[in-house]
């Protein structure tokens, strides 16, 4: 079954390829950062079974926090489906500070305006189709 994706996927993106079509720039546009302190971190997905998991981001980002609006630019993208998660890692260490019982201490958000619940966004509500330039807003909440 593994094999029927992974061909599947060879052939879309060698049509892509073949039809001209180009890779394309996401920009996120992160909103509400509260300081200029540290960075903010970005990891970009682009497989639902693969949404938040630990080292499968297919791109990831560190920018200096800018408060307000900090944008983030992915360039080159391949045509598709991605979903984004940010934190702003105001103390520069590293890490997405929780408290003792597991709350975020840091400010974090999703593309495509996703909201937490009782745990993260799916990753449908997350994506954000990009086939040429696009764009996407990230509300953090702190």
């Amino acid at each position: 079954m593994k094999l029927v994706k992974f061909a599947s996927t060879f052939l879309v993106a060698t049509l892509f390829t073949v039809a001209g079509v180009a890779a394309a720039d996401l920009t996120l546009k992160i909103e509400h950062v509260r300081s200029d302190n540290g960075v903010i971190s970005v990891a970009l997905y682009n497989a639902k079974d693969r949404f938040l998991a630990d080292g499968a981001a297919v791109r990831s980002a560190d920018v200096r926090a800018m408060k307000g609006v900090t944008p983030v630019v992915f360039k080159d993208l391949p045509p598709g489906e991605y979903a984004a998660a940010v934190f702003h890692d105001e103390n520069a260490s590293g890490e997405f500070d929780t408290n003792f019982i597991g709350l975020p201490e840091e400010g974090y958000g999703f593309s495509n305006g996703a909201r937490a619940g009782f745990g993260p966004p799916s990753f449908d509500e997350a994506a954000v189709v990009v086939s040429s330039e696009s764009s996407t807003e990230v509300d953090l909440v702190y």
